[in-house]
């Protein structure tokens, strides 16, 4: 059986190959209906150095700018260079960046790529206008003021950049928090350190504490619910303690997300810490999410399961089987495609730009999606369950698992046969597990010298002794005389025994075979068993001598001779009674 892991970086690995092969699809030359080449698509533009098409790549850019102390660099982020400081005097390039990153540490909250759009467009259903979009929030006090971008057109491009109105703000905002002392930030008792990554590495040694912090109190809460568990008496065996347990893994890691979030508030480190720190908490919660789902899945698909198999009810088994397979593909799929569109791929524009690539995967995958079809008849039409005895083709063996791509059968001969659902469901399958009685049919050949009234005898007690067994369907026993073969008399027996399995069908049957031998003795006749007679004679004789005559010696010799020659040559010949002269 294939690991979770190794279920998990299929779909990835093919994922990959689809995106990657995409670029490669997309600048194949057009053909024509006749063979040449069409016309030249007008070429694309030409990609931003800066990553401005999208509010994501805005975004990143702008952060990651901030991040090295690029400040010329994080200016291009910018709708205008110069802002009004409200006093005869303004604030321009670098000045104006290193601003707008101390209003950001200091109460600024930017929305990771993780939430924002990485459509050109923009986010369509945000209340906001078309060409706007809200990438995070400033704290003054009881007010809160959103950080806008624009989509304007500069050179050429329709490109994101921090609005206008949001860098008027800017001054405003550095000095009303500058002069709010009523917030009392952790951080500021630490000695800042060097510069990592952006943030003074007193913050990320304060990160890491609130981490291991908050993952030993969510361990300490998740832990309880054992004791809690043994004073309810809901052990782990009992349904909700399955469900418990198998959420325990993926709570405790959510729990400790929470925990961290919270204290994260208090220490006030800087916003490029909390930026990149958040952006990878997001990114664990949708596992943990992930992983909770599967985790549920496997609980609920075992709880229905083990009630099924007390009821006996295990029809159903392929089916839950099939669906529990299926949402754990598609939660997979979902997954990833948050994965990849979190970090910047656009996975709808991706897939609508395959164009002719489309059409080769499709072709390409023809098996896949015939295999897919096959695994869903199966589960509807049901021929076969889990565990049935059947015989498919010119094999017999016993269904292992029905699963999404392939049956396993395991043989008579102890190996694993792997059979692709779409060729498994267009063979003959005979099931050999659903049928409700077994055909008991021996043909008894017995001896040509049986009596037409030894005949009747065994026939009647045969007939009789059918109807005394209790394991024999009396309505369908019957025994007959039925044919003159070449070598016996034949004698059809015709029945159906009730039976729980084949192995007490075999007990049954020989108990009934040896009383049909008993009968047969008892009735004064014997099996026959086939047989060939050779019969040899002469086609002459030597002629007679005359009265008084002697006889001719050399004659009687010449038929002597000629006696032994056909003797040689005697006929040979298959059956009763059948000879040659």
């Amino acid at each position: 059986m294939k690991s979770p892991a190794g279920r998990l970086l299929a779909p990835l690995l093919l994922l990959l190959v689809v995106l990657g092969a995409a670029p490669a699809w997309s600048q194949a030359p057009a053909t024509g209906g006749n063979g040449k080449p069409a016309a030249a698509a007008p070429a694309a533009p030409e990609k931003d150095p800066l990553g401005r098409e999208t509010p994501q790549g805005m975004v990143s850019g702008l952060m990651n700018a901030l991040a090295a102390g690029d400040y010329d660099r994080a200016v291009q982020f910018f709708q205008i260079d110069k802002v009004s400081t409200g006093r005869r005097s303004s604030v321009s390039g670098a000045d104006l960046a290193k601003l707008f990153q101390q209003v950001l540490d200091r109460s600024g909250i930017v929305i990771t790529p993780a939430q924002l759009s990485n459509d050109p467009a923009g986010t369509g259903d945000d209340g906001l206008a078309e060409g706007i979009e809200r990438f995070g929030v400033v704290k003054n006090g009881d007010e809160k003021v959103p950080l806008l971008a624009n989509r304007i057109e500069r050179d050429g491009k329709q490109l994101w950049f921090v609005s206008d109105t949001t860098l008027q703000d800017v001054p405003d905002l550095a000095r009303a928090l500058s002069r709010d002392t009523s917030g009392m930030r952790l951080i500021d008792l630490v000695p800042e350190g060097p510069t990592i990554a952006g943030a003074p590495a007193s913050h990320w040694a304060s990160l890491l504490v609130a981490v291991i912090a908050a993952y030993a109190l969510a361990w300490f809460l998740i832990w309880l619910r054992r004791p809690i568990g043994r004073l309810i008496r809901k052990g782990p065996d009992s349904k909700v303690g399955r469900f418990v347990e198998a959420a325990a893994g993926p709570v405790r890691i959510m729990l400790t997300l929470v925990l961290f979030g919270i204290s994260m508030q208090f220490l006030g480190v800087s916003v490029i810490a909390r930026y990149r720190v958040v952006f990878a908490a997001q990114i664990i919660g949708w596992f943990a999410i992930a992983w909770l789902l599967w985790r549920l899945t496997d609980a609920a698909s075992e709880v229905v399961l083990g009630r099924m198999s007390r009821h006996g009810q295990l029809t159903a088994y392929s089916i839950i089987s099939f669906l529990n397979r299926a949402f754990k593909a598609v939660l997979v799929v979902v997954f990833l495609a948050t994965l990849l569109r979190a970090f910047g791929v656009n996975v709808t524009a991706g897939l609508a730009a395959l164009g002719v690539g489309g059409l080769a995967i499709a072709l390409g995958a023809q098996k896949l999606f015939e295999n897919l079809i096959g695994s869903v008849t199966l589960i509807a039409d049901r021929p076969v369950r889990i565990g049935d005895f059947c015989r498919f083709g010119t094999a017999l063996g016993t269904i292992e698992e029905i699963g999404i791509r392939s049956t396993r059968i395991r043989t008579l001969d102890r190996t694993v046969l792997t059979v692709p659902n779409g060729e498994f469901a267009s063979l003959h399958i005979e099931n050999f597990s659903q049928r409700d009685r077994f055909w008991f049919h021996p043909v008894l050949n017995l001896r040509y010298e049986t009596t037409p009234d030894q005949i009747r005898e065994v026939v009647s007690a045969l007939h009789t002794m059918l109807l005394k067994h209790p394991k024999v369907d009396g309505g369908s026993a019957r025994a007959r005389f039925i044919a003159l073969n070449a070598y016996s008399l034949d004698v059809e027996i015709f029945s159906y025994v009730l039976a729980r399995d084949f192995n007490h069908f075999l007990e049954i049957q020989e108990e009934l075979l040896l009383k049909c031998m008993e009968i047969v003795a008892a009735c004064g006749t014997g099996f026959a068993f086939p047989s060939q007679t050779l019969y040899l004679g002469r086609d002459g004789v030597a002629a007679r001598p005359h009265d008084g005559a002697a006889p001719d010696r050399s004659a009687e010799e010449h038929g002597k001779a000629d006696g032994k020659a056909d003797g040689k040559a005697g006929g040979k010949t298959t059956g009763a009674g059948a000879y040659t002269q």
